[in-house]
C-alpha cells in the first residue's frame, strides 16, 4: 500500500548506490557509466540546461539538485542531473524540497570538472525529510 503524494517507481533503484562525494571527486572514473545515487532532493533549477558543451534542452528536460551531503541545507551544485520533462509526466512524479530521493542515471559527460548525468529513472523515497 502506498502513502499519499509518494510515488511507486515502476523499476526501484535496487543496485548498489554510488556515494554523491565519490562522484563529485573523481568523475571521470563514472564517464559512460550508469550509476545509483540517493540524497535529499533540493530543488529543481537550470544549471544543467542549455549548456552547449553537455547540451540538454530546457524544452525537453528539467535539472534537479540534491543536497550536500555534509549539509542539506546547501545545494550540491557540482552535481549536474538532468532528467527528461516526460518521466515527470508519465510517472506522475511530484518531488518537494527534502524528500529522500533515489535515482538512476548515466553520467554522460564531464564537463567543467564535474559529472553531468541523465536520470532515467526516480523513486521518491519519503517526504518526511
Amino acid at each position: 500500500m502506498s502513502q499519499p503524494g509518494l510515488v511507486e517507481a515502476k523499476n526501484k533503484c535496487t543496485e548498489e548506490y554510488t556515494e554523491l562525494v565519490d562522484l563529485v571527486a573523481d568523475p571521470e572514473k563514472y564517464l559512460g557509466k550508469k550509476v545509483n545515487i540517493k540524497g535529499d532532493f533540493y530543488s529543481f533549477g537550470n544549471l544543467p540546461l542549455d549548456y552547449k558543451k553537455a547540451m540538454r534542452s530546457s524544452k525537453d528536460y528539467i535539472g534537479l539538485i540534491l543536497a550536500r551531503p555534509d549539509q542539506t541545507d546547501i545545494p550540491l551544485v557540482e552535481l549536474k542531473l538532468v532528467a527528461p520533462l516526460k518521466l515527470f509526466k508519465e510517472e506522475n512524479i511530484n518531488m518537494e524540497h527534502d524528500n529522500d530521493v533515489v535515482f538512476r542515471a548515466k553520467v554522460f559527460a564531464m564537463v567543467l570538472g564535474e559529472p553531468w548525468l541523465d536520470v532515467t529513472e526516480i523513486e521518491v523515497v519519503s517526504d518526511d525529510g
